[in-house]
């Protein structure tokens, strides 16, 4: 706004501005002196006004008055008319107690403007009295008086007034305009020196000829002193010019050749050049982003949110500092894509200091963003299902720790083991067992996400859940939901359709604990009690829980079994199989397994070997169990009796047992077919592909298998005929108390039956009275087993 005034000043000379200034102070003198010369007058007009408006009302009523006495109303109404009729009376009223009569006459046409008579108020002069004669009062006479031919006669002062002034005003302007011509004629000169410096003809000077006013003069030889200064600083200029060209050609081809990018800037954040890597990544050129601040060319946002970062190199301007970039910062194009970059911005400095300018160099971080992402998923999640793994969850469950001890945060932490999701695997494969997890932890994903859940998967079909500033019955409702969730699922694979369950065991952190293995420890504890209770439970872990505690000591024999096997305190018992078949010759022995003490005493195996099967120890006791029997067969020839070893379901499910057995068998001379192994049924059922495999590579070295705890399975009858078994082990459950409980009696008879319609062998475990025995040898069941019939004994090695 400034600089266009300034500009519009430049257009008009000296002379107009002198001459415009006198114009100006006359036209204000004029106009003080038409103020105050005009107000008097416009009070005396308007009193000489009222005072007319009196005399013409007396002079109506000397006219009407005999009339009015006699009560002539016709003559009254043409006296008023007639006296109406005449100059300058707007109207006249008479008004009495009979009638009243108003006669008006319009104001007659006036030769000066409207705005004149607004500007002056003048208004029209009334008079109003009341017509008494004799002391008797007839009415009521009122008049009013045009003040149109007043104000005329002010116009026409004025307009005389006003031509007067302008007269004067045009003489004083004429002879002023010659004094200046006279007293300014050096300036012109000095206008046609300047102009041509303007142009670029420094060497241009003005004349110093005589006749110019001192001032003026003096004005040319300054003005001249200082046209030879500017012509030495322009040549400078030039020099330095020339110098700078050649140094910017060199800094733009430098840059130019640079592989990252480079903004430089003005010291208000203009851009001013952008390299061709940073034409690349920005999508703009460099001649449409010359002119532009960097945010409109150089769009920051936060790779993560989408929110706008500030522009760097407006920081390091205002802070005259470097500035970096975070490292989830990503430029979004005009199209729309964004790319990844880390950059530097930092403030061009003179050498006094002062900012002068700002350059940003960023580089494109897409690719090493992307693959450090990778790297950090791959590290942090599980390959199979997306979810965090192992070691991510211990790193939470670590921070977890910390914020309870620290912050007096809650948090929860669950142990979720899948039900029945072995059968899966051996039923249909590991292609299904890998679809159904995927598609079960989809759901989990969806039942439990949210910013304070965090779901993990920790190794096979058992996931870690961790809810964070969650009391526990919050934690319990949603852990609650999530079983009723994965309990609705259903997973259909080549015709077949699986309903799985789920255990879940629950832990609240808290400050005494010392590390995340107590609390993996606590929560698996309670997992392993809830799936003891027949799955699709969930156990709060509680340190005085009988439940509980019992597991926590199976966890003590960890330690006790390792040690055991460093000090070689296992040893081998038997257990005789009496045969009630007269046929049956040879005799037949169970090998069990017995732990010796450190005080010598011997500890059964259900102390100790439902840690081992718990802890996956159980495979290490059947191979050396393998190995020292075998030994002794090859060392005790002269032993011709069958025996019967058991594997663990951890053993069934391991690929390599047929060929440890085999190896072994190889390195020994005793008859394989004296061999037989018993399995129990659930553990055939969770491994039933890998278990039928087994059974068919032994058999074709003699080796029988016999079916262990059959009846104690959900499904035994489904699954037997898959299932080349020798012997069926009718479970002890079923055989205690037979003689006095028919229903107990009816399922042996039906196991026995069934078991001879297939083929197969039978025999009765736990029998412990006569009335049992009887029973079952009127049944024909071809052996029997117990502590009454035969108490475990040590192996006869002498």
């Amino acid at each position: 706004m400034s600089d266009s005034l300034a500009l519009r000043g430049m257009r008009y000379s000296l002379h107009a501005r002198i001459l415009t200034t006198l114009c100006v102070l006359a036209l204000a003198m004029y106009l003080v002196t038409l103020t105050v010369l005009g107000l008097p007058l416009k009070a005396r007009v308007q009193q000489h006004l009222d005072a007319g408006a009196e005399r013409e009302l007396g002079a109506a009523m000397a006219a009407i008055r005999d009339q009015v006495v006699s009560r002539d109303r016709s003559a009254i109404e043409r006296a008023l008319a007639a006296y109406a009729a005449s100059a300058n009376i707007l109207s006249v009223r008479f008004t009495s107690p009979e009638f009243a009569f108003e006669a008006r006459t319009p104001p007659a046409p006036q030769a000066y403007p409207s705005w004149f008579a607004e500007l002056l108020d003048a208004r029209a002069a009334y008079a109003q009295s009341e017509l008494a004669v004799g002391g008797i009062s007839h009415g009521t006479l009122a008049l009013a008086l045009d003040a149109g031919d007043a104000v005329h006669a002010l116009w026409t002062l004025a307009v005389r007034f006003t031509l007067l002034a302008l007269g004067g005003l045009l003489v004083c302007l004429l002879l002023l305009r010659g004094l200046l011509q006279i007293n300014l004629r050096g300036l012109h000169s000095l206008r046609s020196a300047a102009r041509a410096i303007e142009l670029g003809d420094f060497g241009a000077r003005a004349n110093l000829g005589y006749g110019s006013p001192p001032e003026v003069r003096e004005t040319k030889l300054v003005f001249n002193h200082m046209a030879d200064h500017i012509g030495h600083l322009v040549a400078e200029l030039e020099r330095k010019r020339d110098e700078l060209l050649v140094e910017k050609e060199r800094l733009r081809v430098t840059i130019e050749s640079i592989g990252d990018a480079v903004v430089v800037t003005d010291a208000d954040g203009v851009i001013e050049f952008l390299n061709p890597r940073a034409e690349e990544l920005t999508g703009f050129s460099n001649a449409d982003a010359q002119g532009r601040r960097v945010p409109d060319v150089l769009h920051l946002v936060n790779e993560q949110s989408g929110a706008p970062v500030i522009s760097p190199l407006e920081l390091a301007l205002r802070r005259n500092a470097v500035i970096g970039l975070d490292s989830h910062t990503a430029i979004r194009r005009q199209d729309g894509t964004t790319i990844a970059v880390s950059d530097t911005a930092a403030p061009i400095r003179s050498g006094d200091g002062r900012v002068q300018g700002g350059v940003l160099v960023f580089q494109d971080e897409s690719e090493r963003r992307s693959l450090m992402q990778r790297l950090t998923w791959q590290a942090e999640r599980d390959h199979l299902t997306g979810l965090l793994n192992r070691r991510a969850m211990e790193a939470r469950l670590g921070a977890a720790l910390h914020g309870v001890q620290h912050e007096a945060r809650r948090f929860i932490f669950c142990y979720i083991d899948l039900d029945r999701f072995k059968l899966v695997n051996d039923t249909c494969g590991h292609r299904a067992g890998d679809t159904l997890l995927r598609r079960l932890t989809a759901l989990m994903a969806r039942r439990v996400e949210g910013e304070n859940h965090c779901l993990a998967r920790l190794g096979g079909d058992e996931f870690g859940l961790l809810f964070a500033d969650a009391t526990l019955p919050e934690a319990l409702d949603h852990i609650q939901g999530l079983r009723d969730e994965i309990g609705r699922f259903r997973f259909e694979w080549d015709d077949k359709v699986f309903r799985l369950g789920v255990s879940l065991g629950v832990t609240e952190l808290h400050r005494g604990m010392t590390d995340i293995g107590e609390i993996l420890m606590q929560a698996d504890t309670a997992c392993y009690h809830a799936k003891s209770l027949g799955g699709s439970v969930i156990q709060v872990y509680e340190k005085t829980h009988p439940a509980l505690q019992k597991i926590n000591d199976e966890m003590q024999w960890v330690g006790a079994i390792t040690k055991a096997f460093e000090a070689h305190r296992f040893v081998l018992y038997r257990q005789r199989k009496v045969a009630l078949s007269p046929a049956i010759a040879m005799p037949h022995y169970e090998i069990l397994l017995r732990l010796r003490g450190e005080d010598g005493a011997i500890i059964s195996p259900g102390e100790f070997l439902p840690a081992a099967e718990r802890y996956g120890l159980a495979p290490s006791f059947d191979r050396w169990v393998i190995r020292n029997f075998f030994a002794y067969l090859d060392t005790h020839p002269q032993d011709e009796a069958c025996y019967a070893l058991n594997l663990s379901g951890r053993s069934l499910s391991d690929p390599g047992t047929a060929e440890f057995i085999l190896d072994e068998i190889g390195q020994y001379h005793f008859d394989p077919a004296r061999i037989s192994f018993e399995v129990t049924e659930t553990a055939a059922i969770d491994s039933l592909d890998a278990c039928e495999r087994l059974i068919l590579t032994l058999q074709s070295r003699g080796i029988q298998f016999a079916l262990d705890d059959f009846g104690k399975g959900q499904s035994s009858f489904g699954y037997l005929k898959r299932l080349p078994v020798a012997y069926l082990k009718i479970d002890g459950d079923f055989v205690r108390g037979m003689n006095h409980d028919r229903e107990k009696l009816a399922i042996v008879k039906a196991m026995h039956t069934l078991g001879h319609e297939l083929g197969k062998q039978t025999i009765a475990e736990q029998v412990e009275t006569e009335a049992e025995l009887t029973c079952l040898k009127n049944m024909g069941v071809d052996f029997v087993q117990g502590y009454w019939l035969h108490q475990p004994a040590p192996l006869p090695v002498d």
